[in-house]
C-alpha cells in the first residue's frame, strides 16, 4: 500500500473533516495537507479508544481478588501491561525516589499513548499521530503543566524563587538575578518544545525512511528495517518519559540545592 494511503479515507465523515481544517492561509496545523492533518487526528483518536477499550479489558481481571493475585498462565494482555507498569514504575523510582507513584499515572498514560501511536505508523495504511508536532506539542505542554504544577504544589513560591535564584540566596544570588531569571525561564519554556521535536523529528524521519525502502524493496527484504522501526518507535517513547520524569523530579525535590 502507498506510504500516502491511509484506511481513515474509507470513513463516510473523512473528507469533511479533511476540509473543515482548511483555512484561507492553509491547513490547520501547518506544514502538510489539511487531510494529512486529518489522517492524524483519526489517528490519535484510534489509539485513544484502543487503548480505553484494552484498559477496561485489564481492569475487569483485577475486580476478582483471586484473579488480580494469581499470575495469568498465558502472556495476555494483562501480562503485556503489568511488564509495561513494572518497568516504568522502576525507572521513575529510579528517578524520583519513593514519591513516584503520584506521578505514574500521568507518565504511564503518556507512554501508552506514545508507544501505540508510534506502533501505528509501522502498519501500512496508518498515519502515526506522533509524526505530527500539534500531537507531540500538545503532549509537551500536558508535561510542562504537569510538573509546574507539582513543583508549585511541593515548593509554593519557592519554585519561582528557584527560577530567579538558581544557586540559592545570597547577594551573588541577587546581582545576577536580572540575568539568570531570564534564562531559567526561557529554558523552562523551552522543554516542552524540544520535547514535542525530538519526538516528531524522530517519527518523521523513521516512517520515511522505513516507507522508502519498502517501495523499492520486495515483501520481505524491508522486514529488518521494520524491527529497526520498532527499535526506533520503543527507544523514543522512553526517551520522551525519562525526560518528562527527570523534568518532574527537578521541580519537586525536597531541597533545590
Amino acid at each position: 500500500m502507498d506510504h500516502h494511503t491511509n484506511w481513515f479515507k474509507f470513513l463516510p465523515f473523512y473528507n469533511d473533516v479533511s476540509h473543515s481544517l482548511e483555512t484561507p492561509l492553509g491547513p490547520i496545523g501547518g506544514a502538510g495537507s489539511a487531510e494529512h492533518g486529518a489522517a492524524h487526528i483519526f489517528g490519535a483518536l484510534l489509539v485513544a479508544f484502543v487503548l480505553m477499550f484494552a484498559s477496561l479489558l485489564v481492569s475487569s481481571h483485577f475486580r476478582n481478588t483471586e484473579n488480580a493475585v494469581v499470575p495469568g498462565s498465558k502472556l495476555g494482555l494483562r501480562n503485556l501491561f503489568e511488564l509495561f507498569v513494572e518497568t516504568l514504575a522502576g525507572m521513575m523510582e529510579g528517578i524520583i525516589g519513593h514519591d513516584y507513584q503520584r506521578y505514574l499515572p500521568m507518565i504511564g498514560t503518556l507512554a501508552l499513548f506514545i508507544i501505540s501511536s508510534n506502533l501505528l505508523g509501522l502498519i501500512p495504511g496508518f498515519v502515526p499521530p506522533t509524526d505530527n508536532f500539534n500531537t507531540t506539542f500538545a503532549l509537551g505542554i500536558a508535561v510542562f503543566v504537569w510538573f509546574n504544577f507539582h513543583g508549585l504544589r511541593v515548593h509554593g513560591f519557592g519554585h519561582i524563587e528557584h527560577l530567579a535564584m538558581p544557586a540559592g540566596r545570597s547577594w551573588l544570588s541577587v546581582a545576577l538575578l536580572p540575568i539568570l531569571f531570564p534564562i531559567e525561564v526561557f529554558s523552562l519554556f523551552l522543554r516542552p518544545l524540544t520535547l514535542a521535536l525530538r519526538l516528531a523529528a524522530n517519527m518523521i524521519a523513521d516512517h520515511a525512511v522505513l516507507f522508502a525502502i519498502s517501495g523499492l524493496f520486495a515483501l520481505f527484504i524491508p522486514l529488518p528495517f521494520f524491527g529497526l522501526g520498532l527499535l526506533v518507535c520503543t527507544v523514543q517513547t522512553a526517551v520522551f518519559c525519562i525526560l518528562s520524569t527527570v523534568y518532574i523530579a527537578l521541580h519537586t525535590a525536597e531541597a533545590h540545592h
